[in-house]
């Protein structure tokens, strides 16, 4: 068989996707399988602390756990199973798969929990349906399900040579009627792929602290003074008061210095939907509240955190390779969800807070069942006991 000199088209978006992945998308879309999202879990053994002072008895074996190993989203979809005509997804659609696939990889699973682990476990193909409205204990993504629009889910194990079995997961945005002939096809063209995973070893060092600039003419004077206000500052952290000061100094200061708010800026800008017909311009708001919290220099304190959580968010989407336009999207997103979930809160306490005055104000009203039992104004003589008759 002839062989392209061209190496096959990669999925629309792939997600720490593997050469394994990418050749499960291009059989997926060669064959019109209605499925838009695939990932994979892969065995991880992970070793079983002992108690300290437990030295006569051997170290527990190492348990087993299903870790995510990728996912990859495809550029088309299946409305219906019957037609079997694939038509372009939309923006709104892919959106929402890759954004349950930024969620599905903070889960990792024992043997025989959840799906994954279940599939692992029994090596049998399960197909489930309806999944967004599964009990936790079930499918312990249900919310994500329901979030982001998973109705049908497939898991699939797949034989390999290096770590014995894994499992390949299948999710449509549709509701989709069982095909043990498909389930049997792809069993047949995964296991024929052969997966062999491998681990990379990533190691988060954090971002590096810049010592300040210092004189040089003066080094050692200047090193000497920020020992002085380093040994002062301790000192103070001591009093409640300065706890208080310095705490309220820190947290109103807002972040202008991080490098990361240009680039935030300039992306944003970039991609701002200037369309108003254009599908993402329900995200406008997003877009343009971001830029006005950045672009302030006096913010709240509650501002000043809302603008942290979306630079650490964009270090990673950008650490995760994703796309400028899709970031700058998941950005608008993400800023807009924070907003509401505030503006809840805070419509919640300013209930709570209306309802307590009432409360005393109805527990402080005296009540008065006659006139005789009316207060007598100021400055009037006092009452004079009754004659009994």
């Amino acid at each position: 068989t002839s062989r392209s000199s061209n190496p096959p088209t990669r999925p629309h978006n792939a997600l720490n996707a593997s050469p394994f992945l990418d050749k499960v998308m291009i059989y997926l879309k060669r064959h019109n399988v209605p499925f838009e999202h695939i990932d994979a879990w892969v065995p991880s053994f992970v070793p079983t602390s002992k108690p300290e002072n437990d030295n006569a008895n051997p170290p527990p074996p190492a348990s087993c756990r299903l870790c995510y190993a990728g996912c990859a989203t495809a550029d088309y979809c299946i409305p219906s199973s019957a037609s079997r005509t694939p038509q372009p997804i939309n923006s709104e659609q892919h959106f929402n798969l890759v954004a349950f696939g930024e969620y599905s990889q903070k889960f990792s699973f024992d043997v025989g929990c959840g799906l994954p682990g279940r599939v692992y476990q029994s090596g049998v193909p399960t197909w489930e349906q309806s999944v967004q409205n599964a009990p936790l204990h079930h499918f312990e993504r249900c919310g994500g399900a329901m979030q982001w629009g998973i109705k049908t889910v497939v898991g699939i194990p797949v034989p390999s040579p290096n770590v014995g079995r894994i499992v390949v997961t299948l999710y449509s945005a549709f509701d989709r009627e069982k095909n043990q002939d498909l389930v049997g096809r792809l069993c047949d063209e995964f296991t024929r792929l052969m997966p062999s995973p491998k681990w990379k070893l990533v190691v988060d060092v954090g971002t590096p602290i810049v010592p300040p600039p210092s004189q040089s003419n003066n080094g050692h004077s200047a090193s000497t003074n920020h020992a002085n206000s380093v040994t002062n500052n301790t000192n103070n952290t001591a009093q409640p008061n300065s706890i208080s000061s310095s705490s309220t100094a820190t947290n109103n200061s807002p972040p202008n210095k991080d490098s990361r708010i240009e680039e935030v800026l300039s992306l944003l800008a970039q991609h701002m939907p200037s369309d108003p017909s254009s599908p993402l311009a329900s995200y406008v708001p997003g877009f343009i509240s971001i830029r006005l919290m950045m672009l302030r220099s006096n913010t709240t304190e509650q501002e000043n955190e809302l603008i942290r959580t979306l630079l650490d968010s964009y270090s990673s989407y950008t650490a995760a390779g994703r796309s400028q336009s899709d970031i700058a999207l998941l950005l608008a997103r993400d800023s807009m969800f924070l907003t509401s979930q505030h503006q809840a809160q805070q419509q919640q306490q300013r209930q709570q807070q209306q309802q307590v005055p009432q409360h005393l104000m109805y527990q402080q009203q005296p009540v008065y069942n006659s006139s005789r039992m009316a207060p007598a104004p100021s400055g009037a003589p006092a009452a004079q006991p009754m004659n009994s008759p």
